[in-house]
């Protein structure tokens, strides 16, 4: 079991639990100033209610130049990320003309076929002329074709098992196949 340092964990509970208690003290300020300063919106609706918003404002703002990273590249195994920078702490993010090149290790594409390359582009067309795009689906959906019992084979010749089974990649293998497989404590390779 991976156990996190108490003095980590303490620090980030502190810095969170401090992010919250401004979040409310500006919050709190700021209705009072509105209600002190009258506002030309009076007899219309607030568009969020309460605190339905409050993540967005006291929590997201500070950290939304991490995630959402424009992308000005194919999103291959490597891609180019738009450098941002923001005058307003924050709560806009302008793009720059420079770009970082990144490792892709945040997508479904960390192996780069969603990509174009001289090797498996024309492969995979050819494929899907034989075979259409129906072979990534489900059996049930699309029926069992000769490629996945030569995949399965193959596999099985490799792990020196008497029998494998291959699933496409997805939440459904994971939620619902597996569970009637194996049993708990049970291992898959």
């Amino acid at each position: 079991m991976i156990t996190i340092p108490y003095l980590t964990a303490v620090s980030t509970y502190f810095s969170y639990g401090l992010i919250f208690a401004f979040g409310h003290l500006r919050d709190f300020f700021r209705r009072f100033l509105d209600w002190w300063l009258t506002s030309n919106l009076q007899g219309y609706e607030p568009i969020c209610l309460g605190h339905e918003d409050f993540y967005i404002r006291r929590f997201y703002h500070r950290i939304q130049d991490c995630f959402g990273r424009p992308i000005s590249s194919a999103p291959d195994v490597w891609f180019d990320v738009v450098e941002r920078y923001s005058n307003d702490n924050n709560k806009t993010l302008k793009r720059t003309t420079k770009t970082s090149r990144c490792l892709n290790l945040g997508s479904y594409n960390y192996l780069g076929f969603g990509s174009l390359d001289e090797y498996c582009t024309p492969r995979v067309i050819e494929s899907l002329k034989i075979f259409s795009a129906s072979t990534c689906s489900s059996r049930v959906d699309a029926g069992t074709t000769s490629v996945h019992a030569e995949l399965e084979e193959c596999v099985t010749r490799f792990v020196g098992k008497p029998a494998a089974v291959v699933f496409g990649m997805g939440y459904a293998t994971n939620s619902a196949i597996i569970p009637v497989l194996i049993g708990k404590g049970g291992l898959i390779i």
